[in-house]
């Protein structure tokens, strides 16, 4: 029988490097068996419920464990954070059905996630590619902003999403840059800035806030949103794909995380 220190030897083999320093075992045992797995973008109270009422042994999470981010691995929590609420809860739900909690975060990215977003949204080979995985430039224009949107609400399965557009939603555009999942938030504008150095003249994202969307957009360039776990849930699905057909003997089930809010 597996266990959770092979998986994550298997994840380090295929992406090539050791897991990142915010990743690994957040709860639980590497020693511990991986006999049925459950894959989630979020290793929320549902998921969790669900992968007790599977049997599972492990519960692999594309995110954060515990609030504040990354409170699993930094040094500068509130002092009382573990009795979070929702802390408490998600602690209590991993003991309670014996779980062990890997976060794949940066791994699954560049493994599948990336690449997934890009193939949702149908944007091909990229034209430009940077040193990293995530600096790709796709040409897919001429088409203006507004009809970028509709593509990118058909791909997620939207009924509206957020845009800014400078120039109007008329504006044509045709260099796609991606800051899918978290990237387009305020924190990680760094990538925004790669990006627009290589000519990208719209960007893409999953979650973005105030600071991220102006960040581009003094500069003239639109952006749209979709939702952060909307534009990773194909990638991550893909990862408990591959996953099972690494571990056939083992029970892998995909847990798709919905988006939390709703349009009124």
């Amino acid at each position: 029988m597996s266990k959770v220190r092979d998986v994550i030897a298997w994840i380090e083999e295929v992406v090539g490097n050791p897991l990142h320093s915010d990743e690994g075992v957040h709860h639980g045992s590497a020693e511990a068996s991986a006999g049925k797995i459950l894959v989630c973008w979020m290793a929320t109270r549902g998921a969790l419920e669900a992968a007790g009422a599977m049997g599972a042994e492990l519960v692999i999470t594309h995110e954060s464990l515990y609030y504040p981010y990354n409170a699993s691995v930094r040094t500068d929590n509130p002092t009382d954070w573990r009795e979070w609420p929702v802390n408490r809860q998600r602690r209590e739900l991993l003991e309670r059905y014996g779980l062990t909690c890997l976060r794949v975060h940066g791994s699954m990215d560049k493994l599948c996630i990336f690449d997934a977003f890009a193939a949702q949204l149908e944007l091909g080979s990229p034209a430009v590619a940077g040193s990293e995985y995530y600096l790709r430039r796709y040409d897919v224009g001429p088409m203006t902003v507004g009809e970028l949107a509709e593509r990118a609400k058909r791909a997620v399965g939207m009924a509206r999403v957020r845009v800014s557009a400078p120039r109007g939603l008329d504006q044509r555009v045709g260099r796609v840059g991606l800051v899918w999942g978290g990237v387009g938030l305020f924190v990680n504008v760094a990538h925004q800035a790669k990006l627009l150095e290589m000519g990208c003249d719209v960007l893409v994202a999953g979650e973005t806030d105030d600071y991220g969307f102006r960040f581009a957009r003094d500069l003239g360039v639109p952006m749209v949103e979709t939702s952060h776990e909307l534009s990773e849930n194909l990638g991550v699905r893909e990862f408990a794909d591959r996953l099972g057909r690494r571990f056939a003997e083992a029970v892998v089930t995909f847990y798709e995380n919905t988006c939390p809010w709703t349009w009124v």
